[in-house]
C-alpha cells in the first residue's frame, strides 16, 4: 500500500470516528488523492511541499490549508487568496448535502478541485458543474482532475451567477461564504432541489441547508456548525468581498454617550454575534482595543464607518458612539430582544429566501418572522 492511502485510509478511519463521514461518501474519501489537489500549501508564508513525507503527513491531517497566496496591497506581508477545505467540514456539507445517483451538481468555488473530485467519484462527471472567480484555479483544477480521469463543466466566473447554461440542478454546494443566498441560485435551483451554504459576516458564520419549496423561494434552517470560508468576493486576487481596500474614516466628533447594562463577555457569545451580524448589516470585526487604546470593546460598520466605543465600568458600562449610523441602539435592541427570547441558540433560526433578493429570517416556525427584507427590518 502507497504512503498516501495509508494516509487517506487514516482520514476516513478519523472522520468516522468523528461521526462526520456518511457511509455513501467513504470510498470517495478513500481514493481521491488529496495530495494529488495540494501538492503544496502555505504556512507562515513558506511554500510546504506535500512530497515530502511530513508535508503528504499534513495534507491527509484534519486540517484547512493556505493553497495560494498574494501580496497584501498595504504591504509587508501576503494574504490567503485559496485554500483546501478542512476534510471534517467537507464531509460534513457532502452529508448535508443530500445526494442520490444521478443528481446533477453545482459547486460554487473550485478552489484546489478536490471536493469536484469527491463530487465526481460519487455522482460521475457528467452530473458536476464548479465555478470559481480564478481562471488560474480553475485550469489548475481541470489538470489535476483529468489526471485522475474526471472531466467535470469547469467554469470561471462569477460564482452569485451561478452557471445558468447548465441548470437547472438539484444540488448546490457553497464552498465561499455569502452574507445571503444569491437570488441566481434559487433560480437554477430544480423543485425540491437543496443549497448547502456557509452564511457569514465578520463576527461569524455558520452553515445553512435549505430547500427549494416553491418557484421562487428556498427555505432551510441554520446549523451550528461554522465554516468560515474565504468570501465569495469580486476579485480573484483580493479576498475581501468587494475588492476594494478602503482606509478606516472614522469621524470621532460629536460623540453620543449613554450607559448600558450589556457586560462585556455578552460579545464573545457565539449565538449573539450570528444575530447581530443579521440585524445590523455591515458590522466588522470586533475589536478588544479602543482606538485611544484604553480597555474595552470597539465595533464599526464596514459599510459607513459608523462606531461604538464601549468601556467596561464597576456598575455600568460607559458608551460612546457616533458616525452616519447609529449603531448602539441597533445593537443594544437586539441584545435585548436576544435575551427576551431566552437565549436562543442558532439551530433555532431560519430563513425563507427569495430570488428577487428579499429574505425573513425567523424563530423556530416560518410565521415567526423576526427580521425581513435585505436591510434585516427588525419585526419582534
Amino acid at each position: 500500500m502507497s504512503a498516501w492511502q495509508e494516509h487517506a485510509d487514516a482520514l476516513v478511519k478519523e472522520l468516522t470516528r468523528k461521526a462526520v463521514l456518511a457511509p455513501s461518501w467513504r470510498e470517495a474519501f478513500a481514493t481521491t488523492p488529496r495530495h494529488m489537489f495540494v501538492p503544496h500549501f502555505f504556512d507562515n508564508d513558506q511554500r510546504v511541499s506535500t512530497g515530502t513525507p511530513k508535508g503528504l503527513a499534513v495534507v491527509y491531517a484534519d486540517d484547512s490549508l493556505v493553497t495560494q497566496i498574494a501580496p497584501h496591497p498595504g504591504g509587508g506581508f501576503y494574504w490567503p487568496t485559496s485554500s483546501s477545505t478542512r476534510p471534517s467540514l467537507m464531509a460534513q456539507m457532502l452529508t448535508l448535502l443530500d445526494v442520490t445517483d444521478g443528481m446533477r451538481v453545482l459547486e460554487i468555488g473550485t478552489g484546489t478541485g478536490y471536493n469536484a473530485a469527491l463530487l465526481c467519484h460519487r455522482l460521475g462527471e457528467a452530473n458536476v458543474t464548479s465555478i470559481d472567480i480564478d481562471p488560474t484555479l480553475v485550469e489548475t483544477a481541470r489538470a489535476r482532475l483529468a489526471g485522475l480521469g474526471f472531466r467535470p463543466q469547469l467554469v470561471a466566473g462569477d460564482g452569485a451567477a451561478g452557471v445558468p447554461g447548465r441548470a437547472p440542478f438539484d444540488r448546490i454546494i457553497a464552498t465561499a461564504g455569502v452574507s445571503a443566498i444569491p437570488p441566481a441560485w434559487i433560480t437554477q435551483l430544480a423543485p425540491a432541489g437543496k443549497i448547502v451554504a456557509d452564511i457569514r459576516g465578520e463576527l461569524t458564520s455558520t452553515l445553512l441547508v435549505a430547500e427549494k419549496t416553491g418557484p421562487h423561494q428556498v427555505r432551510g434552517r441554520f446549523h451550528d456548525i461554522p465554516g468560515h470560508f474565504m468570501w465569495l468576493r469580486a476579485r480573484a486576487d483580493h479576498p475581501l468581498r468587494d475588492g476594494s481596500d478602503p482606509a478606516a474614516r472614522f469621524d470621532f466628533t460629536n460623540p453620543t454617550q449613554s450607559t448600558t447594562d450589556i457586560p462585556a463577555d455578552a460579545f464573545e457569545e457565539r449565538e449573539l454575534l450570528f444575530l447581530l451580524q443579521l440585524a445590523v448589516p455591515g458590522l466588522g470585526p470586533i475589536s478588544k482595543h479602543l482606538p485611544d487604546g484604553g480597555e474595552g470593546i470597539f465595533l464599526h460598520s464596514e459599510n459607513d464607518y459608523s462606531w461604538v466605543q464601549y468601556r467596561p465600568g464597576p456598575d455600568k458600562a460607559t458608551v460612546t458612539y457616533g458616525g452616519p449610523r447609529a449603531l448602539w441602539p441597533a445593537i443594544e435592541d437586539t441584545w435585548q430582544r436576544w435575551n427576551r427570547w431566552q437565549l436562543p441558540s442558532i439551530r433555532r433560526f431560519g430563513i425563507t429566501a427569495y430570488d428577487d433578493g428579499r429574505h425573513r429570517i425567523w424563530l423556530d416556525q416560518e410565521y415567526a418572522v423576526i427580521l425581513t427584507s435585505g436591510d434585516s427590518e427588525p419585526v419582534a
